[in-house]
């Protein structure tokens, strides 16, 4: 039997790496990426207001990765389009379609955003500014958004 100096870590064996894996749809994920990806995504339902900073940190995580999200499907649009108005119906995660509608003025891109629940209405009115200026840091050029259904009502 060979002796182990009692200060030295014992690293996992490999076996105990692959049975720590989450198997889903074929593929294999690490337990670390599948808890991090619960921790941003799994708030809905959580207490908000005093005392719930651990709540408040995912939601900033999860809004920045939507806002993200928005910006990657509309920005390779504004690039390869040739027609304009361009019509789009996105899809972000925990936001659902998008309906997009955009159009070049005076050096500008006008973004007119539609979404189909009144939840992520409300959601892209909190961070309107936020998305404009993102996309407009992503494309390089001045960007105007409006949300089409609170410009109605």
């Amino acid at each position: 039997m060979t002796q182990v100096p009692a200060d030295k870590v014992e690293r996992p064996r490999l076996r105990e790496l692959r049975e720590a894996r989450e198997a889903g749809a074929g593929v294999a994920i690490p337990e670390e990426q599948g808890q991090l990806f619960r921790r941003l995504f799994a708030d809905e339902g959580e207490p908000t207001g005093y005392g719930s900073h651990a709540a408040a940190g995912r939601s900033a995580a999860a809004e920045i990765a939507m806002i993200e999200t928005l910006t990657e499907q509309l920005a390779p649009r504004l690039h390869i389009a040739s027609q304009w108005p361009l019509e789009a119906m996105l899809y972000v995660p925990r936001l659902g379609r998008i309906q997009t509608r955009i159009r070049r003025e005076q050096g500008a891109w006008s973004v007119e955003l539609e979404a189909e629940q009144d939840t992520t209405t409300r959601w892209l009115s909190g961070v309107r500014q936020r998305c404009e200026d993102r996309i407009a840091q992503a494309v390089g050029q001045p960007v105007s958004l409006h949300l089409a259904h609170l410009e109605r009502t």
